[in-house]
Parts: C-alpha cells; sequence; structure tokens
C-alpha cells in the first residue's frame, strides 16, 4: 500500500495542472477575485488645473451617482411586430460627493474656488482601499496611476456646493459635480 501511495505522489508532482474554470483561462491570477470591497480607504483625487498638482480631498463621508446610462435608438421597421432598439450615446449624470466641511482645510477650499470660478474639465480619480498610493501627473497634465491600486477616474465640472448646518451636527456638503464622457475603471497590475 505504501508503495502504491508513492507512486500516485509522484505522478501527482509530474502532471501539469490544468484551469479548473473558464474564470481560470480568462483572467490573470494577478486578478484577485474578491466578493466586495471595502469603502474604508479610498481616498478621492483631483488635479487641480492651475498648478496640476493632484490634491487628496480630506474627509469624503460618501461617493454616488456615477453613472452614464446608454441613450436608446430605435430601429423598429413598419413590419415588425415589436419595437428593436441599438445602442446610443452614453449621457453622464450628476455625481456627488460629501465631504465634512472644514474651512480649514486647503482641499475643501480649493474645491469651493473651483465651483465658484465655474472651472471646466477637471480631472478626478477615486482609489480603491488596499493601498495608499497616490497618482501623480504626466507632463500633460494627466493622471499617472500607480500600479499597486484600482482606481476610477473621470472628468467632470463642479455643479452644486451646498452647505447643510443642523443641529447637534458637523458643517456638511454634498457637492455635485457634472460628469463628461465616461468614468473609466483602472485595475492594479501589481
Amino acid at each position: 500500500m505504501r508503495a502504491f501511495l508513492l507512486a500516485c505522489a509522484q505522478v501527482k508532482t509530474t502532471v501539469e495542472r490544468q484551469p479548473q474554470s473558464r474564470r481560470e483561462t480568462e483572467y490573470p491570477s494577478r486578478w484577485k477575485i474578491k466578493m466586495a470591497r471595502k469603502t474604508q480607504g479610498s481616498h478621492l483625487f483631483f488635479i487641480d488645473p492651475d498648478t496640476d498638482l493632484v490634491v487628496r480631498v480630506i474627509c469624503i463621508t460618501s461617493i454616488g451617482g456615477l453613472t452614464a446610462p446608454i441613450d436608446q435608438i430605435e430601429t423598429t421597421c413598419l413590419e415588425a411586430s415589436a419595437r428593436t432598439y441599438v445602442p446610443g450615446l452614453a449621457t453622464p449624470g450628476a455625481m456627488t460627493f460629501g465631504i465634512n466641511f472644514d474651512p480649514q482645510d486647503a482641499s475643501h477650499i480649493r474645491l469651493h474656488e473651483l465651483y465658484t470660478a465655474k472651472t471646466q474639465d477637471i480631472n478626478f480619480a477615486l482609489g480603491f482601499e488596499g493601498s495608499t498610493a497616490a497618482p501623480t501627473v504626466d507632463s500633460n497634465g494627466g493622471f499617472v496611476f500607480p500600479t499597486t491600486r484600482d482606481f476610477i477616474t473621470w472628468e467632470g465640472y463642479f455643479s452644486d456646493f451646498p452647505f447643510d448646518v443642523q443641529l447637534n451636527s458637523v458643517w456638511q456638503s454634498t457637492i455635485g459635480v457634472q460628469v463628461s464622457g465616461e468614468a473609466t475603471v483602472i485595475p492594479a497590475t501589481t
């Protein structure tokens, strides 16, 4: 019996492992499949268009509405019994992010200055948890992303900057950004 088990162990070590599922053949092993990603540890960045420096927004409390639904174009012929469609243009929405507003924080003041100046074409990036690496700026004024962190990036302008002051609370603002174009997901590669 012992000889049989040793022979099986030797055969097992010489057989090359085959992919067990379609997922293993389609996705590189560096893409670790996770069921969920925590939001704790996420950071929001933007490129200051006047200085070409990356600014991290301090104390974001929420981010939502980063969407661009696809319009539909009808292609129905008169002889059809049901309508038919093809996808049209994406229509970016107005996303929002919340902050606990602090007039002593330089990033909050800069956000408000860009809002009041009606500055367009601001580049934003949202860094996922798991790394604290920040993006940098290239010679063309665009983001350069570290390979160790996942990001979502988009462009837009500040459409609203309301202040919310309530009893037994802190100063808050839910800032609106009109997205221009589509958001891009940049997965980490290392």
